[in-house]
């Protein structure tokens, strides 16, 4: 079990977003229509309203019922595109065309010298090369601008080569079969306030089409809008000395192509109001390549559709902690830890309900300092921290789920098993329920939970491979668990109480730290003493000859133990590895055969709470079995083994030879 490293959170920010949903919903709610979602208890308003771009009402977007977990009502009662958001073929429209190459001045156009600015609403069609100049957007407060980009090319070396500084919404429309470029040199400003991007905006913006556009920030960021940036479709190919995009109230993406080469963070929002700072991406394709976080908001994070990969820092940058400090493991840190390496990190909360997420990370993957929800979609990290990270609650409610490489898969102090399919690789802990503030030190049980109701979990832990540094509870659903090799941790491990009260469970590891469940659980344990290698099959079959459960066992073993509800009192069961028997057990209660070292039952020194007849009794790591000689401590060398050098291969159950 790692020590804990998980500060005490204040949750206002939680609870502002929860209350500003409640108040968004109730004044959306006279012209909305009710959605109830499959995937989770909670149900969300859905806009349904239609109408036509000069009343400038909302066309909602449409994300199948998906708004799940703590934030959907917030983002949903913000989430709105426009029509005038989208693409509009302006080729029978009445537009002012402006060549840039040799700008002159026309109606809502002046020229000064190279600087064209913009002074009206209407539709303006850009061509021809700018060369260090600058297009200024400077309208009515109540004035839509759309700027259709056809070959464009705008360059500057004195400040932002496209600056809209007043009008109520600029769009940037990118037609058909175009390739348009925007590259800036330094950072310049207005005379008052900064310019930090090579598209600057005041005002909300949006971006579509089919298009390209390339923007090369030299100086600092790609595109900002200190409004709303919205992005509904083109292929944006950005490289920024700094961040990709910026939204400061919120960045949204429906659909398009989005490349991002950032020194700093990918995409990134913001404000901290309850009802701004957030990233939403609902559609589309989304490649980030980031030296910082590659998606971060100020307060929420929602992923429903769409495709998005990140690599921020990369996970063979990351710490690469191994080991339990407590039993000689070691640990070690090999990167920078005042920079933030996150693939995508939410202030409030990071939900994701469809969509499929990619990442490769130094520091964790899927981060939020409140909490996380996924309740669909495919997800796939590999981490050089945690793979999944809530410093509040994480919820798997549904999805996929694989953590290829990770130091501990999943962490939260309330961590919470609800269905899908995980697979989870550890270099420490599988899955750790810690950081609550009053997580107990030796022998005290915290607060921490760590609850599996349904879904298919696999861990591959070279650590702990469920570990809770309060309670740890099994209440459904197929449990998979290898690991660790070493007797410094434990296939299962809490401070609190261990319960399997239903499901189907099979644990394979070492025996040093051996616990079993209490005779509280509603369902039968067996553990038995067995050895197998890397790669063997093992295979649980009742007296009728029936198979129970079977796995492949990524790592070698010297314990095995298994519960299914098939486990009858006074019945007797074989373990089977590679289709020999390694070892048989007859059900005598709720726990039977090797207990090991018990629990420590919520209270310092007690630690007669797991073994079935309450004590230390049961198979102690040297043989004994007497309760009297207790277990050897491992030397400083003998903790947990380290992952081989490709960082670990994902456990498959069954069909993984590889030993880590």
């Amino acid at each position: 079990m790692k020590p804990n490293r998980l500060s005490t959170k204040k949750h206002a920010l939680r609870f502002a977003v929860i209350l500003s949903a409640l108040i968004l919903a109730g004044c959306a709610s006279t012209q909305s229509t009710t959605s109830s979602t499959s995937a989770s208890s909670a149900s969300s308003t859905v806009s349904t309203v239609s109408t036509s771009e000069e009343s400038g009402a909302d066309e909602t977007d449409s994300t199948g019922g998906a708004m799940n977990g703590t934030i959907g009502s917030v983002i949903e009662a913000n989430l709105s595109f426009k029509n005038k958001d989208f693409y509009i073929d302006c080729s029978t429209e009445d537009t002012v065309k402006i060549d840039l190459s040799a700008p002159k001045e026309a109606d809502g156009v002046k020229v000064s010298g190279s600087t064209v600015t913009i002074t009206e609403a209407g539709t303006y069609v850009l061509s021809g090369t700018l060369t260090d100049g600058q297009v200024i957007i400077d309208a009515g407060d109540e004035d839509d601008v759309r700027l259709v980009l056809e070959n464009a090319s705008i360059t500057c070396t004195t400040t932002a080569p496209v600056y809209a500084k007043n009008a109520d919404k600029v769009i940037i429309s990118l037609p058909e079969n175009t390739e348009s470029t925007v590259t800036d040199t330094v950072t310049g400003t207005d005379g008052k306030d900064a310019l930090t991007a090579a598209i600057f905006a005041k005002c909300d913006l949006s971006v579509n089409g089919t298009g390209t556009l390339n923007v090369n920030a030299n100086a600092n960021d790609g595109i900002t809008s200190e409004d709303k940036l919205k992005i509904t479709g083109g292929v944006l190919n950005i490289t920024s000395a700094d961040d990709g995009l910026v939204g400061k109230d919120a960045v949204l993406i429906k659909d398009g192509t989005v490349h991002i080469t950032a020194s700093g963070n990918g995409i990134k929002s913001t404000k901290s109001e309850a009802d701004q700072g957030y990233v939403y991406i609902g559609g589309g394709t989304v490649n980030i390549t980031a030296e910082q976080d590659g998606i971060q908001a100020e307060t929420s994070v929602l992923i429903s559709a769409g495709e998005v990969k990140v690599t921020a820092g990369g996970s063979a940058n990351g710490e690469q902690k191994t080991g339990n400090a407590m039993f000689g493991g070691a640990q070690s840190t090999t990167t920078d830890e005042t920079l933030s390496a996150k693939g995508i990190k939410a202030e409030a909360a990071l939900d994701i309900t469809g969509g499929t997420v990619t990442v490769d990370s130094a520091d964790d993957s899927l981060h939020s300092n409140d909490s996380m929800t996924v309740s669909g979609g495919g997800i796939t990290v590999k981490s050089g921290d945690d793979g999944l990270h809530a410093d509040n609650t994480l919820t798997i409610e549904d999805g996929t789920i694989v953590v290829e490489e990770s130091c501990e898969g999943l962490e939260a102090i309330d961590l919470t098993i609800d269905g899908g399919t995980i697979d989870v690789t550890a270099s420490d802990d599988g899955l750790n329920a810690a950081g609550s503030s009053v997580d107990g030190g030796f022998g005290t049980a915290g607060a921490d939970t760590l609850t599996v109701n349904g879904g298919t979990l696999t861990v591959n832990a070279s650590g702990d491979g469920l570990d809770s540094n309060g309670a740890l509870t099994i209440n459904g659903g197929t449990v998979y668990v290898s690991g660790p090799t070493g007797d410094g941790n434990g296939t299962f491990d809490c401070d609190g109480v261990f319960t399997i009260n239903g499901g189907v469970v099979l644990g394979t590891g070492s025996s040093g730290m051996l616990k079993t469940p209490t005779t509280d659980s509603k369902q039968n344990t067996i553990s038995v003493s067995c050895t197998g290698s890397a790669g063997d099959t093992v295979e649980v079959k009742g007296a009728d000859g029936n198979t129970l459960v079977s796995a492949v066992a990524p790592k070698s073993f010297t314990n095995v133990m298994f519960s299914t509800p098939d486990i009858t009192e006074g019945e007797t069961y074989t373990v089977y590895v590679n289709g020999t028997e390694a070892a048989s057990e007859t059900c005598s209660g709720v726990v039977s055969g090797a207990t090991g070292m018990g629990s420590f039952g919520g209270g310092p020194g007690n630690m007669g709470g797991q073994a079935p007849n309450g004590g230390m009794g049961g198979q102690m790591p040297n043989g004994n079995s007497d309760g009297t000689t207790p277990p050897e401590m491992p030397s400083g060398d003998s903790g947990i083994t380290p992952p081989n050098g490709n960082g670990g291969t994902p456990p498959q159950m069954p069909g993984n030879t590889s030993d880590t």
